[in-house]
């Protein structure tokens, strides 16, 4: 009888153990998972990503090409905090496009013209374009679009290259597209889908609305890529 006792006693001591092992791994799975972030808090820390960059290199383009008017057709080079920018801006001239070296610092904006061999000082408006270093304008640049975007859906995720993007659509006002696209209604909507990689940063931004009179929807794809790479931009001295 004491050792059918012993073995009673040490089986319920076992069992005992066995269930606080089950319930500190039940509480402990509960309290490690992550809830699942909100489109806007996605966005939000996209922003965050991107205005705490370093700097970031940047590709904006437009297949379309109207027949008339002033414009951006594409821009591409690095965008920094400074704010600065270094790269080629594609522009339509009353019909005509130009490729143009263009470098963005100090609050100023130097161009290599057509047809001349160094850079002058111009004024981005002139040419129907911004000045690009406003891109990394944390209130009126690129990354504000992330925030400003109405209707905000969770989409599906898309391969883009080696990455897996998860796309969020939306609308943003045009007062807010008009200050990086000159040519933007103010008073449209226009559609937006932007693809986010695993790290929570943007690689992708798609705006898509009317840009130019006398044409259908326009959509510019924007891509972001090097993000925190040390970069100094200096005016040219030529």
């Amino acid at each position: 009888m004491a050792l059918q006792s012993t073995l009673q006693r040490r089986a319920a001591t076992v069992l005992a153990a066995l269930l606080l092992l089950l319930v500190a791994g039940c509480g402990s799975s509960d309290d490690d998972e992550t809830p699942e972030q909100s489109p806007a808090q996605v966005m939000e820390q996209a922003k965050r990503h991107f205005d705490e960059a370093a700097s970031v290199h940047i590709s904006l383009s437009t297949e379309s090409t109207p027949s008339s008017g002033n414009g951006v057709l594409a821009a591409t080079g690095t965008v920094t905090r400074d704010p600065a920018f270094e790269g080629d801006v594609k522009v339509i001239l009353n019909g005509l496009t130009a490729t143009v070296p263009v470098t963005s610092v100090g609050g100023k904006v130097y161009a290599q013209l057509p047809l001349q061999t160094k850079f002058s000082v111009i004024d981005p408006a002139e040419y129907g374009a911004p000045d690009p270093a406003d891109f990394a304008d944390p209130q009126n640049g690129l990354s504000a679009l992330l925030t400003k975007m109405e209707g905000l859906e969770k989409g599906k995720e898309t391969r883009s290259g080696d990455q897996i993007l998860t796309s969020y659509s939306g609308t943003v006002p045009g007062a807010a597209v008009k200050r990086i696209i000159p040519s933007a209604d103010a008073e449209a909507d226009y559609d937006t889908t932007v693809g986010v990689d695993e790290d929570g940063r943007a690689r992708t931004v798609k705006v898509t609305g009317t840009f130019f009179s006398g044409t259908s929807d326009t959509t510019y794809d924007v891509k972001f890529d090097r993000y925190g790479q040390k970069v100094e931009i200096t005016p040219p001295t030529s």
